[in-house]
């Protein structure tokens, strides 16, 4: 059980599947780390970029507020009202040159102003008098209508500062004028287009959809005062806010943000992550699935192929697709398994064959030693009686069952040794022809020694005689071994009775290894050829004229033994 489990710890679709979650999953890690670093960097460039926007807007409306307070300073720096005031109450300048020359003044310092809506200036010591620049009329009557009577009553509190004041939806920035021994000469009223003024707010509030209130003076009340620059408004909002308090003035100014404005992308930046994270999970089971599908299933297939094989089943096939590696490999082993059950019954029907000739082999095999012993008897007995050719008969017997019963313990004799049974046999081939047998052997004396299989030459003269000699009623046999190309070749060559058609592909077939007819001597010796020289030998059959040639090409083998 434990050895089954750790295999399929160890199988390859364990492998494969473990190696594609880690491919997601180790990138998903980095990348969430990575993610989860970055996101309180984009919340702090958010913020960033809205405390930048609002610190701009809110440096464009000091500017603004300083460079009016330095314009109305200059009233009392400059002199020329002073002067002009001064030749007045001296009674050195007329009232009407006075009101020109004033005039001038306001028109020329303040006309141009974009933020100053009017300039109106008080003489002191001119009741009733209040000048102002030709653009501003109508402002200054809404100042004298709305908060003039406020203004003057401010005026003893007021030193040599400014002062602002709203006043009914207006905004005046009043400065006592005074001269190098601080006594007063005037008031100078300056109207301050509060549109103008806060445009850089209302355009950084629209920008950042939300909502701003500037609140003038030290009273915020109406402010939700924190004392840090951005703070939580509670809920959905983010809450911004700007204080300028100095000599001359004081303003406090409050953003309101929806929470969204400034934290919506990164939001979205977290869902779409999370959505392609869970994007990424289907994605990976497609990948799993395709994996199993076109690598692991075909590789369990083979796997179960190979197994069977090895319990002994042969001729499995594994049915597979495609034309990649894959499935060129499932044909290949397809292919190697029917190759190699074919091999192995063919192998298994031989063997059985083998194992029937050896039974019927000693069956037939009585006793060898009390054979030879008989024989032996019968040759003493044939010479006594002075029966030569009785003799030698006997002796051609005994030379040829020696032969045929070493041939199943030893497969290989020197090429003297067969040429002794040949002659043996040719003994009871001359007695049965006589003068009608005409016989020729021509060996090379230095081939005597090279191995070759027992039993070759005389099945082959036997053929010979049997289908060439006996049938004519006679003729030539001629036997010749040489050694030709590195090679021992042997050939048997007989006159008699023609090759017929039908002779002829017996003989083919037998010389290919099957039991043709009569020719089972041929069969014999190509089967054995095959297999101690495992195709490095050559028998064939062919006709010359008269003469029908049975030739064998075998390896020159002096050693003992087989050819490995």
């Amino acid at each position: 059980m434990a050895g089954e489990k750790k295999s399929r710890l160890h199988s390859l679709r364990t492998q494969m599947i473990v190696t594609v979650i880690l491919a997601w999953l180790v990138p998903t890690l980095i990348l969430t780390h990575f993610i989860m670093t970055l996101l309180p960097s984009l919340q702090s460039m958010a913020q960033d970029a809205l405390t930048d926007d609002a610190d701009d807007a809110w440096t464009q409306v000091s500017d603004s507020m300083d460079s009016l307070i330095t314009l109305s300073r200059e009233a009392t720096y400059d002199g020329e009202l002073l002067s002009v005031w001064t030749e007045r109450d001296r009674g050195t300048m007329s009232d009407a040159e006075f009101v020109r020359l004033s005039r001038n003044y306001l028109e020329r310092r303040y006309g141009r102003e974009p933020l100053c809506r009017c300039a109106v200036y008080v003489p002191d010591g001119a009741s009733g008098l209040m000048l102002y620049d030709r653009n501003g009329a109508e402002a200054a009557a809404a100042y004298r209508a709305l908060a003039e009577e406020e203004i003057l009553l401010l005026r003893g509190e007021m030193d040599s500062r400014c002062l602002l004041r709203p006043v009914q939806g207006h905004l005046y920035l009043v400065r006592n004028l005074l001269d190098t021994r601080m006594q007063p000469f005037g008031l100078l009223v300056l109207e301050i287009d509060g549109e103008r003024l806060q445009a850089p707010l209302e355009k950084t509030a629209e920008q950042w959809h939300g909502t701003q209130k500037l609140v003038i003076g030290a009273d915020t009340a109406a402010l939700e005062i924190t004392g840090e620059k951005l703070t939580d408004g509670g809920g959905e909002t983010l809450v911004l806010t700007e204080t300028s308090d100095n000599r001359d003035w004081t303003m406090t100014w409050q953003l309101t943000i929806p929470r969204d404005e400034v934290f919506g992308r990164v939001r979205q930046f977290r869902r779409l992550l999370i959505g392609l994270y869970l994007l990424l999970i289907p994605f990976l089971i497609l990948i799993a699935a395709y994996i199993h599908r076109r690598f692991t299933r075909p590789v369990s297939r083979l796997m179960d192929a190979s197994r069977r094989i090895e319990q002994g089943e042969f001729g499995v096939t594994v049915p597979m697709k495609g034309e990649d590696e894959l499935g060129a490999l499932g044909r290949t082993f397809s292919r190697m398994s029917t190759h190699l059950k074919e091999l192995v019954d063919r192998n298994y029907k031989e063997e059985i064959a083998l194992r029937d000739a050896q039974i019927q082999a000693l069956q037939s095999r009585i006793n060898p030693h009390f054979i030879n012993n008989a024989l032996e008897d019968i040759n003493w007995q044939a010479r006594i009686d002075g029966s030569e050719n009785v003799s030698r008969m006997v002796s051609a017997l005994s030379v040829l069952l020696n032969a045929s019963m070493a041939s199943r313990e030893k497969r290989l004799v020197t090429l003297g040794e067969e040429m002794k049974v040949a002659e043996a046999y040719i003994c009871f081939v001359r007695e049965r022809f006589g003068d009608r047998l005409s016989l020729r052997m021509e060996t090379e004396e230095k081939l005597m020694d090279c191995r070759v299989p027992l039993l070759t030459l005389q099945p082959v003269l036997e053929n010979a005689v049997e289908h060439g000699i006996a049938p004519a009623g006679g003729g030539e046999i001629s036997v010749t071994v040489r050694e030709t190309g590195g090679a021992l070749q042997m050939e048997v060559a007989n006159t008699g009775r023609p090759i017929r058609p039908e002779d002829r592909q017996r003989i083919d077939a037998a010389l290919n290894g099957e039991m043709a007819g009569n020719h089972v001597g041929l069969s014999n010796i190509a089967g054995r050829l095959r297999l101690i020289y495992r195709g490095e030998a050559l028998m064939e059959a062919v006709t010359e004229g008269e003469k029908t040639i049975i030739r064998l090409r075998i390896p020159i083998n002096r050693e003992e033994g087989e050819p490995s």
